[in-house]
């Protein structure tokens, strides 16, 4: 663990040092321009699915021209129909490299704001963000230290234990004492891995001596955490700060579950819930927050509280379900406060979103068929995203690629 980030543990009320803070504030108040206004957009290609998202998103306003840098050769995005020019620089060039050759690429464009999607490219900007912002807006991110707390499931839990954020009871270090720890712990419980995304790697344990036995037997190298488990629903939370302040947020809930009890949901519906997003507000305004984010919550209906469970500090894949069916854009949203457009309030409406490939397979799959399913229509779905970009699909069908 970062010994700068453990002793800001140790002593919250001291903000962490923010050696690009001068370089992000503005010299002098200037006039914001009109959101509908032209605006190109230099986006850093992230992980796949993440990446397609964001196009889509950006491509769904009039007057946005996204052009792509990439370090990846077989980008299908090369054949995009959402992105005007395609740059590559190869994956073995160092950082200082790659931080010229974005600034060159931003001036050659015309770019006016630099979109990191994913967390690689997101800390990316973050490290070099004196030398970035000297050549074109950026996204709006936190200080590197809170970024690296709200990305790390452990560093979350701490900060979360001592800013009194209603979250699951946490274990944070496992490797000394667990069994004193386990103790007072209500059981059963959730083995998680910090770095894990999308419930992978997650394990229920009813009793703590299969949990000792488990802990015991992962590889030193590992790192992972321990909460207990919490009986009630998931609701997450997506949210667009501008240096503390709300722009924009949505509230979902899961329509239709998968097989792992951990996965994703394969449908979601939007809906209003101030519990949600007071304690939402709480958390990121406790970090200072800046940019996007999404975070998964639990209601606790033994306690009936909602709790916050962990922040994805990326754009995430229903970010598609905010732009159809909520109406809030937040990729667009985010480039127009990075490019200091004028963003009026974005209160989402409710609705119903399933992703195409999700429709047709709940649809048209093999299942039992139950009176309570879920109801869908082809506007409930993505299928302007799953057909409208079509060069890079038949990209990656033909190379083989998931």
């Amino acid at each position: 663990m970062n010994p700068a980030l453990v002793e800001f543990l140790k002593h919250p009320g001291q903000l962490p040092a923010r050696p690009d803070a001068a370089a992000a504030a503005p010299a002098e108040t200037a006039v914001p321009r009109p959101a509908t206004a032209p605006l190109t957009v230099l986006v850093l290609e992230g992980e796949y699915r993440l990446t397609g998202a964001v196009l889509f998103c950006l491509s769904r306003q009039p007057g946005v021209r996204a052009h792509l840098l990439s370090r990846d050769a077989r980008s299908p995005y090369r054949f995009s129909s959402y992105v005007r020019s395609f740059h590559l620089l190869g994956p073995e060039s160092p950082a200082e490299v790659f931080v010229a050759f974005v600034q060159n690429a931003a001036c050659a464009l015309g770019a006016e704001v630099l979109l990191p999607v994913d967390v690689a490219g997101m800390r990316f900007v973050i490290a070099h963000r004196a030398a970035l912002a000297a050549a074109v807006p950026l996204l709006p991110l936190p200080a590197g230290a809170y970024y690296e707390i709200a990305t790390d499931k452990g560093l979350l839990g701490a900060f979360m234990q001592e800013h009194d954020i209603p979250a699951p009871d946490t274990i944070v270090d496992i490797r000394h004492n667990l069994a004193a720890k386990l103790a007072q712990f209500e059981f059963p419980v959730l083995l998680k891995p910090i770095e894990g995304a999308g419930g992978r790697g997650i394990v229920r344990y009813a009793t703590p001596e299969a949990l000792l036995a488990a802990v015991a037997a992962l590889p030193d190298s590992s790192r992972y955490i321990v909460q207990n488990c919490i009986a009630g629903y998931d609701i997450d939370c997506n949210v667009l700060y501008d240096n503390g302040r709300l722009i924009a947020h949505s509230i979902q809930k899961g329509l239709v579950a998968t097989g792992d009890e951990y996965a994703p949901t394969e449908a979601i519906e939007f809906v209003h819930h101030d519990a949600v997003l007071a304690v939402v507000d709480r958390l990121m305004k406790a970090l200072r927050w800046n940019g996007v984010a999404h975070l998964d919550l639990r209601y606790d209906a033994r306690a009936r509280q909602i709790k916050v469970i962990e922040i994805n500090t990326r754009f995430w894949l229903t970010v598609v379900g905010s732009a159809l069916a909520a109406g809030v854009n937040f990729p667009l949203l985010a480039c127009q406060v990075a490019a200091g457009r004028a963003v009026a309030p974005a209160p989402f409406r409710e609705g119903r979103y399933i992703p195409f490939a999700n429709y047709l397979k709940y649809r048209y799959g093999r299942r039992v068929r139950r009176a309570d399913d879920v109801q869908f229509s082809l506007r409930d779905t993505s299928v302007g995203a799953f057909l409208g970009d079509p060069l890079t699909k038949l990209y990656r069908f033909l190379t083989d690629e998931d």
